[in-house]
């Protein structure tokens, strides 16, 4: 079982720590991360590559939710939503480098990841 993880990557604080978080948790043998541009342009080589994984979280960093608009574009719907701005109260700004609240996003994904693979094969 594999498990996708597609962090935004916007052009602000919360895009940035939606990359920040999912590198802590790809491996590759269980968690992949997802291309977040590919899907919805369409490259069938990513769209492959993400449908190795049986579920997704979408790190969304804003109400805009691109990361979910992204899976839902390609035809995914099973997954996971963490959206940093209203599940955190993380504040949207220009400042790249802040990492506000990024141990309680690493924990909420953490704990997507331990309930998935501890229902595995059930």
């Amino acid at each position: 079982m594999k498990l996708g993880i597609l962090p935004c990557q916007g052009a602000c604080n919360v895009g940035q720590m939606t990359n920040r978080a999912a590198l802590k948790f790809v491996d590759n043998d269980k968690v992949n991360m997802v291309c977040s541009l590919g899907l919805p342009l369409g490259i069938k080589t990513v769209i492959d590559m993400a449908a190795l994984n049986e579920k997704y979280v979408a790190l969304n960093g804003c109400p805009l939710k691109c990361a979910s608009k992204a899976l839902e574009s390609a035809g995914i719907k099973n997954y996971e939503e963490v959206t940093l701005t209203t599940d955190f109260g993380i504040q949207k700004n220009k400042n790249f480098s802040d990492d506000t609240k990024i141990d309680e996003v690493k924990a909420k994904v953490q704990s997507f990841i331990e309930d998935y693979f501890s229902n595995e094969g059930k």
